[in-house]
């Protein structure tokens, strides 16, 4: 029951990482494709460390996570701000919009950060957060501009953008951090962001973990 209840919560994070970043606007950065781990210290349960890929094309991104055994793969598409969650083992997938599922989950905290970014202004059209340039640092062999981030929270958190890519490299928040490596610049092959013909599609509904929907209805 433990087993299932990790895979539920890492299958729930999973997709309300992707659609937080299918949120924002149309990013503009260079294509890419990179190694990327995932590692939350959250005292909230759930999984605490991922591995994968990330998939960044012109107007999609795919991310690979597997954790536990369990293998998902997100897949954005910025156009249509649609979701799809494939999950591997069941040969299934699941199709949201993006802010059509609201809730809490490992990940949920830097997950905002996991979009490009105006080089010259992280915060540009985010009224609610500050920014206040650390300096220009090299990460995983890539030159990146840190910043911090301040929210009206007073939370902080500090992602390190590509210079060439605008696109983290590195994001940390007080309980999660995320680090891109092996980065290789150029278009990702168009069939990373397909549906492969032998996925069933299923529902979300009745899957969600306690509480993740909201309150009970009052009789």
């Amino acid at each position: 029951m433990k087993a299932a209840n990790r895979s539920l919560l890492f299958l729930f994070s999973c997709l309300l990482l992707a659609q937080l970043a299918s949120a924002q606007n149309a990013p503009h950065f260079s294509p890419f494709t990179a190694d990327m781990t995932l590692t939350s210290t959250s005292p909230q349960g759930g999984p605490r460390d991922a591995t994968g890929k990330i998939y960044v094309g012109s107007g999609h991104m795919r991310m690979n996570l597997s954790n536990e055994g369990h293998d998902i793969a997100m897949i954005t598409d910025f156009a249509t701000q649609t979701v799809d969650v494939l999950m591997a083992q069941q040969k299934m997938y699941l199709e949201q919009k993006a802010g059509q599922t609201h809730g809490r989950g490992p990940g949920a905290n830097f997950s905002q950060e996991l979009h490009a970014y105006d080089p010259e202004n992280p915060c540009a059209k985010q009224p609610d957060i500050t920014c206040k340039k650390i300096g220009v640092e090299t990460v995983s062999g890539r030159t990146c501009d840190h910043w911090e981030i301040t929210d009206k929270k007073g939370k902080i958190s500090n992602i390190w953008v590509d210079e060439k890519l605008h696109f983290p490299i590195k994001a940390t928040t007080p309980d999660t951090s995320i680090l891109l490596s092996n980065v290789r610049e150029g278009e990702p092959e168009a069939s990373q962001f397909q549906i492969p013909a032998d996925y069933r599609k299923m529902d979300m509904s009745g899957m969600m973990p306690p509480g993740a929907a909201g309150p009970p209805p009052h009789n």
